[in-house]
């Protein structure tokens, strides 16, 4: 192993890569293969540069850049086919080819040190995991890349094996030296927007210009990877204390580490900002949590149907996401436990504390207070689905490192998960309470809404009641909890029927000890008033209809002073009334104060009294 790694050095220098002289390369019992500092290295320090003569990437495959060295061509129709859409496997074709030319490859000193196709063990990433070991990352982010990753590597050996049909020895390119020459790419590459100046590219005399704006664009993407000899070796601690310095394609790129580093310990490189997800899928390892790194986040994808997706985009706050890595990306969002007070929050909201909802005197207030509320249920509903899952696949003592290494990194799902719901849960059953302060929010449950109807409005309560009750065929006082399943809509849409006309005869006796909801139903008015006109349409089932007919005819008889038929077109009444229920209300737990069901949470439709 010495003399391989002398080898390589020697190699590299001779490219115009070299380590810093106080750098030394050592095996770590735990990383590998590492950079090791001899003596005390000074911060912003130079410790390694690699010159793109020793890389190894598509742009050597296709032999058009000067700068860029290469070797045996591949046949014209699969550069050609593959080139624009498709460079990163040209690339992997690419290594396959030089590893096939083993010691008559230019890179040969740098493909025998890399782990062999025929040592799966060596290779270390999940998707080279037995089937025993795999079973451990079920349930958890892990687990869907590594089916996608295999499918997405079967379809691109099979695009370009296609196309190899006549190249000599082309049995050789087996799926398995594929997955290996991916695998390699996927774990040690480099993105070329960071290391290579697009400017910098050197055309060949021969080659054609059209070929420089495809690649410089290739480039700023990022679709294809880019292989860095030796600079390769540095490994990850989650910590950023590097930078990359580039300095056009024809001179050296840089790996400068703004922190240095201690005598005798460790140079590491830094990954990007990844989770303990990717780094297990694409490296094989994850970081444990620490007091300054805690990798352990939790990816939700919540995505819209495609409808509500394009009406997201046509409004004027949406902003398209910079170069997404993935298709849905956009739609993931990553949970992470939340800081302790010693260990601060670096996120945005440290840098913007008035949209941290911690920081928020009254999180659930405003027009979007029920939309909050409806969002943090679906959050809260993923998560303890995601906990569920990892928990119902739990398996027994890990019997090797890769069990292991799996079993911890379930853990710290689980505990981010935990952690995560805990939170949500807190926040909301605060105002999810009848004993929530009005400071915070009011909600109110069907059975409260027509409990305030009683105490501010007792006549026309007594009736409405009466009504429904003999409507249902059940005894006075109403056991609400009998309503709340099939019911609960219905009802919604008469009480706030009933408030609109009484808000509408007398707004100085409205709800005299309930300002709040005075205010409310005058914010109600000025949005709904115009947007129900503009449709008016019943926004429920066709049944309900017939059930509100019956008890707001009566009404109308009996109290015609209140509910005057002439002044109002009582079906724009109701339809608005079903609008306003539909859009205003969300499904929670929520106690039960009275009836059979008293003191116990049932699942229901809460109305959110909200305040501009």
């Amino acid at each position: 192993m010495t003399n391989r790694i002398e080898d390589l050095i020697k190699w590299a220098e001779a490219s115009g890569t070299h380590l810093h002289k106080d750098v030394e390369i050592y095996h770590d019992s735990v990383t590998g293969l590492s950079f090791r500092a001899k003596k005390p290295i000074p911060p912003n320090t130079t410790v390694v540069t690699s010159h793109h003569t020793s890389s190894l990437s598509y742009l050597n495959a296709v032999g058009t850049y000067s700068n860029f060295r290469t070797t045996k061509s591949f046949p014209v129709e699969f550069l050609q086919t593959l080139k624009k859409d498709d460079p990163n496997v040209i690339g992997y074709f690419f290594l396959m080819q030089q590893y096939l030319l083993r010691e008559q490859s230019p890179w040969w000193p740098y493909i025998r040190m890399l782990p062999q196709p025929d040592d799966p063990k060596s290779l270390g990433t999940p998707v080279w995991w037995t089937e025993e070991d795999q079973i451990f990352l079920t349930g958890t982010n892990a687990e869907p890349p590594l089916k996608k990753r295999v499918q997405i590597w079967e379809e691109q050996w099979r695009k370009g094996i296609s196309l190899l049909q006549d190249y000599p020895s082309h049995g050789d390119y087996t799926y398995l030296l594929f997955q290996w020459a991916a695998t390699i790419f996927d774990s040690r590459s480099f993105r070329p927007s960071l290391t290579i100046d697009p400017g910098g590219l050197v055309l060949e005399s021969s080659a054609d210009p059209a070929c420089l704006e495809l690649d410089q664009d290739h480039i700023r993407n990022d679709r294809f990877s880019i292989l860095y000899p030796l600079l390769d070796i540095g490994n990850h601690n989650g910590l950023n204390q590097v930078e990359w310095k580039v300095n056009g394609s024809s001179s050296p790129f840089e790996l400068v580490h703004t922190a240095g580093v201690p005598e005798g310990e460790q140079i590491y490189n830094f990954y990007g900002n990844k989770s303990n997800s990717e780094l297990l899928s694409g490296y094989g390892f994850i970081l444990r949590s620490t007091g300054v790194v805690n990798r352990d986040v939790v990816h939700l994808k919540f995505k819209p149907d495609s409808d509500r997706f394009e009406l997201r985009k046509t409004q004027r706050c949406y902003v398209p996401p910079f170069k997404p890595a993935q298709p849905d990306e956009e739609f993931m969002f990553g949970i992470e436990a939340i800081p302790s007070p010693e260990q601060g929050d670096t996120g945005l909201p440290a840098l913007h504390r008035e949209i941290c909802p911690q920081n928020l005197s009254k999180p659930f207030q405003g027009p979007v207070s029920r939309a909050i509320f409806e969002g943090i249920r679906n959050i809260n509903m993923k998560l303890t689905y995601d906990i569920q899952r990892i928990e119902d696949n739990d398996h027994n003592v890990p019997k090797n490192d890769n069990q292991s290494i799996a079993l911890a990194y379930r853990l710290g799902q689980l505990s981010t998960l935990k952690s995560a719901s805990s939170y949500l849960t807190n926040q909301t059953n605060r105002a999810l309470s009848p004993a929530a302060p009005p400071s915070l929010i009011h909600l109110l449950s069907i059975e409260q809404a027509y409990n305030l109807l009683a105490e501010h409005h007792p006549a026309i309560s007594h009736i409405v009641l009466r009504l429904i009750s003999e409507d249902q065929e059940e005894p006075l006082p109403l056991d609400w909890s009998v309503f709340i399943e099939d019911w609960n809509n219905t009802y919604w849409v008469l009480w706030i029927y009933v408030v609109y006309l009484l808000y509408e005869h007398d707004t100085t006796s409205f709800f005299p000890r309930y300002p709040k909801l005075e205010r409310w139903m005058r914010s109600i008015k000025a949005f709904y008033e115009p947007a129900s006109a503009s449709t008016n349409v019943f926004h429920g089932a066709k049944d309900e209809l017939a059930t509100l007919a019956t008890i707001t005819t009566q009404l109308h008889e009996l109290h015609p002073e209140i509910f005057p038929s002439l002044q109002k077109d009582t079906n724009s009444v109701q339809n608005m009334a079903s609008l306003i229920v539909r859009e205003e209300i969300f499904v929670a737990e929520y106690e039960m104060l009275g009836g059979a069901a008293r003191g116990e949470r049932r699942e229901q439709m809460l109305l959110c009294i909200w305040e501009e």
